[in-house]
């Protein structure tokens, strides 16, 4: 964020009527593409003079000759957004396209002083910003667009921005995340995805006994793949405690946000899943299937009991040996093949949380800081 634009906003005295005129020529210009807004015309004025605020109106129909005449512009389109910033998402998200594609794209960067003119407003505009840079298509933007927009999220220091650069955390695009995330890798930070906390012995038993761990994993797996279904999350360790902030996409739109606190007082483990986790329970899951298929197969074909009930019996034990396949595939093996693990929290009173598609050095580390502070509480 640039002080001077800043500086230019607080200082800049422009009018209603002077900042209508300039957000009708920006805005329209933004809606037809229009690249050669702010560039200067044959007839333009080149009096050597600096520009002050009563040239605002020149430059805005003859172009601006400086550096100076585009911040000017600038500054006051970002005045003109604060005094008129939308409340409809619709119409708040249309203006962020506008005001990216204009500083991408022709002279004029509004968002360069839209920290100093917007004030309660900043956290919406900057959360609006988030979202072009995530789906620019759907403003009719292009991926460059998106990628200032993600640009200008991390450019800016204010903690709306910094608030509203978690929700990139996740995106597509490698560039955008790459913009948005620290470069030293922070040992209280880390970024993945909500997973299924482990189930225990009894309740794997009779979900892959009855055939519903496959269900649960196909409906998964279509939802992913068909409506764009994810659940990013990240991982902080603060003050209060481990803090999970996570939320429910579906076809690019956000669901539900959530944020759970788990104090360190409340925590009675923390552990980073190992390589092929539950591997022995599933392996004897296996077995017991298969031993089970085996002997009634001889035994009906023993005892010739018309009907094909081995036929049926086989069916069910297929049924059963994919869902076990499935669950131990998904949930032990994807991670384990990308070189990603997952953290479990699990508190003394309340559900475990699970965050998977983590880098394993990096949940190392958050474990040795989670394991000092806790000690540094006790002490």
């Amino acid at each position: 964020m640039s002080r001077e634009d800043e500086e230019l906003v607080r200082e800049l005295g422009a009018d209603d009527q002077t900042g209508h005129l300039v957000a009708e020529a920006a805005l329209s210009a933004a809606d037809r593409r229009d690249a050669s807004f702010l560039e200067p015309s044959e007839a333009a004025s080149d009096d050597g003079q600096a520009a002050g605020t009563s040239d605002v109106a020149r430059i805005t129909s003859e172009g601006a000759r400086t550096a100076a005449e585009s911040r000017l512009v600038g500054a006051t389109l970002a005045l003109w957004v604060a005094r008129n910033f939308p409340s409809e998402d619709a119409e708040r998200e249309k203006l962020t396209g506008q005001l990216v594609w204009l500083a991408a794209h022709t002279r004029c960067d509004a968002i360069g002083g839209i920290d100093a003119a917007l004030d309660d407003d900043a956290p919406s505009f900057w959360q609006s910003v988030a979202e072009v840079a995530r789906k620019p298509e759907l403003l009719g933007l292009d991926r460059a667009d998106g990628v200032f927009a993600a640009g200008a999220l991390r450019a800016s220091e204010s903690s709306a921005a910094k608030d509203a650069r978690r929700l990139l955390e996740h995106a597509d695009d490698a560039v955008i995340r790459s913009l948005v995330r620290t470069s030293d890798q922070s040992t209280d930070h880390l970024s993945g995805e909500v997973t299924p906390a482990p189930r225990g012995v009894v309740v794997t038993t009779l979900l892959a006994l009855t055939g519903i761990v496959l269900v649960l994993h196909v409906l998964r797996f279509i939802g992913r793949i068909a409506f764009r279904y994810r659940t990013p999350a990240t991982l902080r360790l603060t003050e209060r405690g481990l803090e999970l902030a996570h939320r429910t996409e579906l076809l690019g739109r956000v669901l539900r946000d959530r944020e759970t606190i788990v104090p360190l007082q409340n925590l009675a483990r923390v552990t980073r899943e190992v390589r092929f986790a539950r591997a022995g329970l599933y392996a004897g899951l296996l077995a017991l299937v298969l031993g089970s298929y085996l002997g009634v197969g001889l035994f009906v074909d023993g005892l010739r009991v018309p009907g094909g009930s081995g036929s049926l019996l086989g069916m069910g034990a297929l049924i059963i040996v994919m869902g076990l396949v499935v669950d131990f595939g998904l949930t032990a093996l994807s991670d384990s093949v990308r070189g990603r693990c997952r953290i479990v929290v699990e508190p003394r009173r309340g559900r475990a949380l699970a965050v998977g598609t983590l880098d394993p050095a990096q949940a190392d580390r958050m474990l040795t800081s989670i394991a000092k502070a806790t000690q540094h509480q006790r002490g």
